[in-house]
């Protein structure tokens, strides 16, 4: 965020330096890179002369989506911003490609870009050693990260649960690693099981089930009064209530996330809120009415 209060004797039509500092909870705990130390060492290198703080806290350094970052682009382009001073180029970002984009673009808006850490000179050999020093950066990010995914994958691989991921029907129990019948909860789901495969008069299909829910006052994970049709859904589709919960089931990549191959997921025993004979069951109705809906045409 733009810290209040921090300008200093800003006057009428000048152009200010734009400090931009920013920490992610990783870093933090990792380097100790606090906003104050940052914003001195900032400080120490603008000197006496008129700064802005721009502070994006407990923000990845992965995307640009930042709100400070995005205000200090915006003043820039405005033409409020004459130099720009960061600690070092990883708090503007932990990719070589929005480093080098962000660059150009205070560039051609004839802004200075400095860091503390090693300035930058527009030079071969300046741009050269900034590159360098992104992708660096870049590829320790990418190493701290396989690490972790490593250490959750082998957790897995040892039966581990490794945080709540607030299923219905189940606690998490953080001391043993392992999902725990919830029992209100868990009546709940055999009751959505048993309405779906038998349902009583006014209670058709998954929009019939949610209402049904909403109107017993039957709350959900998240606490909400109202229940959807695609969390009903979601819960008759969850291979968790047989006693099967699946990590690395998804990827995160650039595009979005996506569903990993099935030999790459990872399946964790726990206890079963309903039967395979009964999941089988409700799997092979949905997949009927799927293909009895009829399909639509679009008009060329």
């Amino acid at each position: 965020m733009l810290r209040p209060g921090i300008d200093c004797h800003r006057k009428e039509g000048s152009r200010l330096i734009g400090i931009y500092v920013r920490v992610s909870t990783e870093d933090q705990a990792r380097h100790g890179y606090s906003i104050p130390a940052q914003i001195r060492e900032c400080r120490a290198l603008a000197g006496d002369r008129p700064a802005v703080v721009f502070a994006d806290e407990g923000l990845s350094g992965d995307s640009l989506n930042r709100p400070a970052l995005m205000e200090l682009r915006q003043q820039v382009r405005a033409g409020k911003i004459k130099e720009v001073i960061c600690l070092d180029p990883d708090r503007l970002s932990r990719k070589l490609l929005n480093q080098l984009l962000i660059t150009d673009e205070f560039e051609r808006h004839g802004v200075q870009l400095r860091f503390v850490n090693g300035d930058y000179s527009k030079t071969p050999e300046g741009t050269l050693f900034y590159a360098l020093r992104g992708a660096i950066s870049e590829f320790e990010k990418a190493k701290i990260t396989e690490r972790m995914c490593r250490g959750r994958r082998e957790k897995a691989k040892q039966g581990k649960i490794l945080r709540d991921f607030q299923i219905y029907g189940y606690d998490y129990d953080p001391d043993r690693e392992a999902l725990v019948i919830n029992p209100q909860e868990a009546e709940v789901v055999r009751a959505i099981f048993a309405l779906f495969l038998n349902p009583p008069a006014g209670v058709k299909g998954l929009s019939g089930i949610a209402r049904f829910l909403t109107k017993q006052g039957i709350p959900t994970k998240r606490r909400a009064q109202k229940w959807h049709r695609q969390v009903v859904r979601q819960i008759l589709t969850n291979q968790t209530y047989v006693g099967r919960f699946f990590h690395n089931k998804w990827a995160s990549t650039p595009q979005g996330i996506r569903l990993r191959p099935r030999e790459e997921w990872i399946m964790v025993p726990c206890p079963a809120i309903v039967d395979t004979e009964t999941f089988a069951q409700v799997q092979e109705r949905l997949a009927a009415h799927r293909r009895a809906r009829p399909s639509v045409k679009l008009k060329s």
